[in-house]
This record gives structure tokens, C-alpha cells and sequence, in this order.
């Protein structure tokens, strides 16, 4: 009889629990209880929706306010920190892992994901790991973003480019309470 690997069988729970069950229940607080029970740091005013997907949700932090909108996808892997005033909009992913393309082992890797304040992460964007998007910047719809993006900037495309300024000179605060979602 083979061993178990325990380690394996507590992430593989873990997944089916966040992502078959807990991210259905249609009421916030509830859903908001078990990702902090499963490690999650997750700020006063923050939420994800539901459908998310969440995996290694110990290595991921959410700041106050921010909002991860519903059916997206999140892989904390190489940890992932998104600060506060950060939009996430439905179907984004961020993915903090990926393999070595020169390993003969198909070898894996993790790298983190820093999204700082008021940043805006457009419909179905695609955030891999290794990338850091500063304050006030864009990431378009349909976008994906391997890199450093500056501050108060705009990117959009396959791979993201820059395209333009984004003309901000406040922080604002966003204010997204529903009870259901």
C-alpha cells in the first residue's frame, strides 16, 4: 500500500471545500468566516464574490475596501498581495505559479503578486506571477500582464502594453456592500 502524502491531501481539501462549496454560499459574511478560517488576511470593507476560485488562500492578503468581483481566480502560490481600493472585475485571474520551460521535470515555480492602492484589474485580465502593478494603474479587458506596470498608467493587450497615462491625482475609496454576492 502506498503513503499518503498528507500535505498533498490537506491542499486537495482545502480546494474542494473554498471552491466547491464555500464559494456558492450566497451570503458575504459567511463565505468572508471560512476564507480567514483557511488562513486568508482579508481587510475591513473587502469581498469576493461568488465562483471565485482560491487556491493556497494562507498566501494571500486583501486590503480594506478591495473587492475581487465574482467567478474569478486567484492562485496564492507565491503569495499574493492586493492593497486596498483595488477593483478585480469578474473572470480575472491571477496566477503566481507557472514551470520551468527549460526543466526536464516539468519542474514547478512560484513567484509573488503585489497589486497595490486603486488599482483596476479589467474583465477576464490575466495577471501572471513575478508582476507588480503600482498604484492607480489599469489592466485592461482581455489583457495579459507579465512585469512591472508604473503608477497611473493604462495597459491593454496580448502581452499588456503600455498605452496610455491615467489622469488621477486622488485616492479614492471604494464602497461596495451588498449583502448577497
Amino acid at each position: 500500500m502506498k503513503n499518503i502524502d498528507w500535505d498533498f491531501l490537506k491542499k486537495d481539501m482545502t480546494f474542494i471545500i473554498l471552491n466547491c462549496l464555500v464559494n456558492r454560499i450566497p451570503c458575504w459574511r459567511i463565505r468572508k468566516k471560512f476564507y480567514e478560517g483557511f488562513g486568508m488576511k482579508i481587510g475591513k470593507g473587502a469581498r469576493i464574490g461568488l465562483y471565485t476560485i482560491i487556491i493556497a488562500p494562507q498566501k494571500i492578503e486583501l486590503g480594506e475596501r478591495s473587492i475581487i468581483n465574482h467567478s474569478c481566480f486567484v492562485d496564492g502560490s507565491g503569495k499574493v498581495i492586493i492593497e486596498n481600493d483595488v477593483s478585480i472585475s469578474c473572470f480575472a485571474k491571477i496566477i503566481s505559479c507557472t514551470h520551468s520551460t527549460r526543466s526536464e521535470i516539468f519542474e514547478y515555480k512560484t513567484n509573488p503578486i503585489w497589486i497595490k492602492n486603486n488599482v483596476w484589474i479589467a474583465t477576464e485580465a490575466i495577471i501572471l506571477d513575478n508582476s507588480i502593478i503600482e498604484e492607480k494603474a489599469i489592466i485592461g479587458s482581455g489583457s495579459i500582464f507579465k512585469g512591472k506596470a508604473e503608477s497611473n498608467c493604462i495597459y491593454y493587450g496580448n502581452p499588456s502594453k503600455k498605452i496610455k497615462d491615467r489622469q488621477l491625482n486622488k485616492n479614492y475609496r471604494i464602497d461596495f456592500n451588498p449583502y448577497f454576492r
